[in-house]
């Protein structure tokens, strides 16, 4: 008898704070957003697994179909893509070896645009351990890497304090919603900026305790400020000091060095989304005049906890 499909969901995130030294040990703070990507899967009688992921627009990103030990690649579309999802499907096996004598009909799709940022391979790791029941960050560690933030944030849907420490990987759950959230806005830079590459290129910087201590002090002061203005001053710092660090100018002295407010840059500078403090109604306008459509406000992107 064949079972009832499994029906799975896991948030988007948004890395507020500690962007690149969260990966050195600082303390960040992660948002999830209200956009996720769904996944569902159903066992089939037929001798081979089946792999489908969907865009927003409902277009097909990929389909795969491989036998059921995953063994033979039967067929993929567009040809010479599937890679990542071929060899996570494959670490799956190892870690759950039994998963995989049945055969499924997988369909992924994403609730958000994937050039956005907003967590296209964390929510993928959440959605696949809770299907096979295995350690996320064992199925992370083994495929894409990384720190991990994004893959606590994406399975609790809730607003995390998260550190690297001597003894692994660390968070507890918060509640954030700024009472002037109404003046903060996500903007997206029209490109997306190669997530892993940067980390790799980071991780061989040398980084001062200093830095770290300065980061991690930051994330504290911005989780705790209910002033505007003060939190402006504090996402500024928080960018010269990752500028400083990286050899990269801020990107409201490089690109909007006439916006009256406070732009940060989250994840890997150049690329994805900035997050701008300013006049309600003259911050969606200024971005729209400069050629950025995507603009979110605040409480339009961010799940409120």
């Amino acid at each position: 008898m064949i079972n009832e499909p499994l029906k799975l969901r896991s948030h988007g995130k948004i890395l507020l704070t500690g962007e690149y030294l969260v990966l050195k040990g600082a303390r960040a703070l992660a948002l999830p957003v209200k956009f996720g990507q769904t996944m569902v899967v159903e066992p089939v009688k037929e001798s081979f697994t089946e792999w489908k992921s969907i865009l927003k627009n409902n277009k097909s990103l990929l389909h795969l179909i491989m036998s059921r030990n995953l063994d033979e690649i039967i067929k993929v579309e567009p040809e010479n893509t599937g890679n990542e999802i071929i060899e996570t499907l494959r670490v799956l096996k190892k870690m759950q070896p039994n998963l995989f004598n049945k055969a499924y009909r997988i369909t992924t799709k994403f609730e958000f645009d994937m050039n956005l940022g907003l967590g296209s391979s964390s929510t993928l790791i959440a959605n696949l351990s809770k299907w096979a029941q295995v350690n996320p960050f064992e199925l992370l560690d083994a495929t894409f890497n990384g720190s991990g933030y994004d893959v606590v944030t994406s399975l609790s849907g809730k607003p995390t304090l998260f550190q690297i420490t001597g003894l692994g990987r660390e968070w507890k759950f918060i509640k954030y919603y700024p009472k002037f959230h109404k003046h903060l806005f996500f903007v997206h830079l029209n490109k997306k900026q190669p997530t892993y590459q940067s980390v790799r290129k980071f991780i061989k910087m040398d980084v001062g305790e200093d830095k770290i201590e300065e980061i991690s002090a930051l994330t504290d002061s911005i989780i705790e400020e209910t002033n505007l203005d003060k939190f402006r001053e504090l996402i500024e710092k928080h960018d010269d000091i990752i500028g400083r660090i990286i050899k990269k100018k801020p990107v409201k002295a490089e690109l909007f060095p006439d916006f009256d407010g406070a732009i940060k840059s989250l994840g890997a500078w150049g690329g994805d989304m900035i997050l701008a403090a300013g006049d309600p109604k003259k911050t969606p306008e200024y971005f729209k005049e400069k050629g950025y459509k995507t603009i979110f406000p605040f409480a339009k992107l961010i799940l409120k906890s």
